[in-house]
């Protein structure tokens, strides 16, 4: 705590370490775990099954990667749809079926066909895909001056809400799917920072899920708008701990302008997530002082179904809650799951001027690696839970150094991909305003969730639900400002 004054956490959504990574080239005398150091890139069969042949192509491993997938909701993430890309086998692993990372391609395939007329060999491609460097470019030069992690992890092998959870407390208290309305009484690091004496704030745009935990307080100190990050770094205001949230959703500015998502979940362009990991990191450097006492982590949910080619390992099961959860109220079959293994690999970058430039972290990291570093760099009360308890630390990271690296050393602007040529947003093939896209299971749910938990901030109206992301949008914000946030 003497050296990091200021931790702080942005997480993206859905993609995986070889999608963004893959390609990454390592200085001199390094190596990375990814597609550059195999001696061949890796192929998935449509059906791994059966040999290759006409009716069976293989997909392999490519770059670059299409800023935006050509289909409406991208690659499926659910706990089922990442059984198969892992194991091509509903079951998923046991003592007969093993781990290969063989059925991205036969996952994605199986799910567009609910989508599209004709499921062709280009859409289920992009699911191979990875990243040319220069494609993200504020993203890969964090990489290049500071800490590339190759062996972090999602916490579960599935969507969203849960991988969220776990960052949060460790636990998705038995959950594998989303559930936006749910509430949770988990214990969180926040509060953990609160029992120290210690400060701490989320900044996020529209949806953020720190409402179902109903042991926070969500008050306007805690709960920030995102329009107010530059001007709180500039002035010093940051907390002890700070967690960023994405914008999730295309809206309507005052002006008529566009909010564009920026989160990099499929399908929306991922340069505009590009430009937000900038944004956070310009306002940093701008304040030398306070970046001086800052480590920032830039890492993602889950995979998002896009392919990697590590397998994931065991974890303990961090509260003795399995999935099916006895209170969940799901109409679909839920699988079960005893929280036994880690999910796939995810992006992870740490930047500090405490970092050496170039520096490679080869050790498994997870999400709940973030609790347990805090918990000892600012000695708070943990662990949380087993899971915590046995995540690996990384806050030797910045104790290696012996004074910081000065502002020159460091970039004082990140360099930013050009956005005159961003991906339109179609609908039935015709280009649409991008607040006038229709909702996608995520964005759909999580705002029937966001609603639900902030509708007694306002009269009770009539209204019917959102369908689009701009009314959705303009309705959370009408509820968020009804209940002082």
């Amino acid at each position: 705590m003497a050296r990091i004054n200021h931790f702080i956490v942005l997480m993206l959504e859905n993609r995986s370490f070889d999608h963004l990574f893959g390609f990454f080239a390592a200085s001199a005398g390094e190596k990375i775990e990814n597609i550059l150091a195999l001696d061949s890139p890796p192929v998935n069969l449509l059906n791994p099954d059966e040999s290759e042949s006409a009716s069976n192509p293989m997909f392999e491993v490519s770059q670059p990667a299409p800023f935006a997938v050509h289909d409406k909701e991208g690659p499926s993430h659910s706990f089922n749809s990442v059984t198969v890309q892992l194991t091509n086998d509903p079951g998923g692993p046991s003592d007969t079926v093993s781990i290969e990372n063989n059925g991205f391609a036969r996952s994605y395939a199986d799910n567009l066909k609910h989508r599209l007329r004709v499921v062709d060999h280009g859409h289920v491609e992009e699911v191979m895909q990875c990243f040319a460097p220069d494609q993200l470019p504020a993203l890969n030069q964090l990489a290049q001056e500071f800490c590339l992690c190759d062996h972090w992890h999602c916490e579960v092998p599935g969507p969203t809400m849960p991988n969220r959870m776990f960052v949060h407390a460790a636990t998705s208290e038995g959950y594998v799917h989303n559930d936006f309305k749910r509430p949770f009484t988990s214990k969180t690091v926040y509060e953990l920072f609160e029992e120290k004496g210690l400060t701490w704030a989320a900044y996020f745009y529209d949806l953020h899920d720190l409402l179902q935990f109903h042991n926070l307080a969500p008050t306007k100190d805690h709960f920030r708008r995102f329009d107010t990050w530059a001007g709180d770094v500039a002035a010093g205001r940051l907390p002890n701990y700070t967690f960023l949230f994405p914008r999730f959703m295309n809206a309507r500015s005052a002006d008529g302008g566009t909010l564009f998502a920026n989160s990099q979940h499929a399908p929306e362009d991922a340069r505009f997530g590009d430009h937000l990991i900038a944004d956070v990191y310009d306002a940093l450097a701008a304040n030398p002082d306070l970046f001086e006492q800052s480590a920032l982590v830039i890492t993602y949910d889950e995979h998002g179904g896009f392919y990697d080619h590590v397998h994931p390992g065991p974890a303990p099961n961090p509260d003795g809650q399995n999935s099916p959860n006895p209170d969940d109220r799901a109409t679909f079959k839920i699988p079960f799951f005893a929280f036994d293994r880690i999910g796939l690999r995810v992006p992870a970058v740490i930047v500090s001027p405490w970092i050496a430039k170039g520096t490679l972290e080869h050790h498994v990291l997870q999400h709940t690696s973030i609790i347990k570093t805090v918990s000892e760099m600012f000695g708070l009360n943990g662990p949380l839970n087993r899971r915590d308890e046995r995540a690996q630390s990384f806050a030797d990271l910045f104790e290696k150094a012996d004074q910081p690296r000065s502002a020159e050393d460091m970039p004082q602007k990140l360099n930013r991909a050009p956005l005159e040529d961003t991906v339109e947003s179609v609908v039935a093939g015709v280009p649409v305003h991008p607040a006038d896209e229709p909702l996608d299971e995520l964005t759909r749910d999580w705002s029937a969730g966001m609603l639900s938990l902030l509708g007694g901030g306002l009269e009770a109206v009539e209204a019917p639900a959102p369908t689009t992301q701009g009314e959705a949008a303009a309705a959370i914000e009408e509820r968020l400002r009804a209940a002082g946030l």
